[in-house]
């Protein structure tokens, strides 16, 4: 039976890998926005390939096409972070067939906003999908390739949001990311149980911002914990893409006018596209951004000009110091539904 030219491509990664092509970055959620383009901003710097993990394979062929990527510098696998189990199939193609032995970064920035819903939505793990798909399947993603990452000493990488903060001033907009006391998420994030991470309601808004509150403390959690490894986690808001794919459910008027003159004349973290995508790879490949542990945005404003602007490590939301629980919770419930559908699991296994 003759292969698909996706299927073929992927038996061919190893045997394209190259001297010019030594560095091997995964991204999440690379078939638009910040991913393709950070996917892109990498792939320019001439020695990396890039392995695009995308719940729709075709869609992200298009993508890559669309803006030009060698055909020899991407390989798409298919990873669909609303099913556990297809995570696990993506990091055994990865080695099975992709054959890609080591990683040099992991950048994690699949995320989903459903702000008009009323109801919460469940993946097939029986688990509240905004909180799987940004965080639970990251984390478990990262636990499976720390291996990979531990061999190139590699970097993880955490896409944000500054409403992760209620500090900052997008952050004091109701309704706030708030953790709690996790109840929410030690019972489970089940119909059963609760919708939220700390119980209550069920707020589609607050549980995405909860959920990049989640990635901060995620960080910080691998970041103490195999920092020591030489693997680097950090996190970052690359600055706001009014354009992006994220908002396509939000109301014209917000999306189209509202959203960006506050990013542009308010905010002032209004980017691109190609700038966002810019900023990722540089925080995945440079070492001015080492500081294990740490979270970074860009101060100034974009529009005058990228000479105007400058990154800095600020301080991330004031529930950081509730990473470690979050890290330990986090695990025993990817654990018990890993379990409860028969699969294996070793994600409470030392790595």
């Amino acid at each position: 039976m003759q292969r698909s030219p996706v299927a073929r491509r992927h038996r061919m990664l190893h045997l394209r890998m190259g001297p010019k092509q030594s560095q091997i970055a995964v991204v999440t959620g690379a078939s638009s926005g910040v991913g393709l383009y950070a996917a892109h901003a990498l792939i320019n710097k001439g020695n990396w390939h890039i392995v695009m993990a995308c719940r729709d394979v075709d869609r992200a062929e298009r993508a890559a096409n669309s803006v030009n990527l060698p055909k020899d510098a991407y390989t798409v696998l298919h990873c669909d972070l609303a099913d556990f189990a297809s995570v696990l199939k993506f990091v055994k193609g990865l080695s099975s067939v992709a054959r890609v032995d080591h990683l040099d970064a992991l950048i994690c920035n699949a995320a989903i906003w459903h702000p008009r819903v009323k109801k919460p939505r469940f993946t097939v793990d029986g688990i509240e999908k905004t909180m799987q798909v940004c965080h639970l399947s990251h984390l478990l993603l990262c636990r499976e390739l720390l291996p990979k990452l531990k061999i190139s000493r590699g970097r993880i990488v955490f896409l944000t949001t500054q409403t992760h903060s209620p500090d900052s001033l997008p952050g004091k907009i109701p309704p706030q990311a708030r953790l709690g006391d996790l109840s929410g998420l030690a019972a489970g994030l089940d119909p059963q149980t609760t919708d939220m991470v700390e119980s209550g309601p069920f707020q589609p808004t607050k549980a995405f911002k909860d959920a990049k509150a989640e990635n901060v403390l995620t960080m910080k959690a691998l970041s103490d914990r195999y920092g020591r490894d030489g693997v680097t986690s950090v996190a970052i808001f690359p600055g706001c893409v009014a354009e992006s794919n994220l908002f396509r459910e939000k109301r014209g008027w917000f999306r189209y006018v509202f959203f960006p003159i506050l990013q542009k004349y308010i905010t002032r973290q209004y980017v691109p596209n190609d700038e966002a995508g810019r900023r990722v790879a540089e925080v995945a490949t440079q070492g001015q951004f080492s500081d294990a542990g740490s979270y970074c945005q860009w101060r100034g404003k974009y529009t005058e000009g990228r000479e105007k602007t400058k990154s800095q490590v600020i301080e991330p939301t004031y529930e950081i110091d509730k990473a470690d629980q979050l890290y330990e919770l986090s695990l025993d419930l990817i654990d018990q539904a890993l379990r409860r559908r028969g699969l294996k699991s070793t994600i409470l296994a030392p790595v």
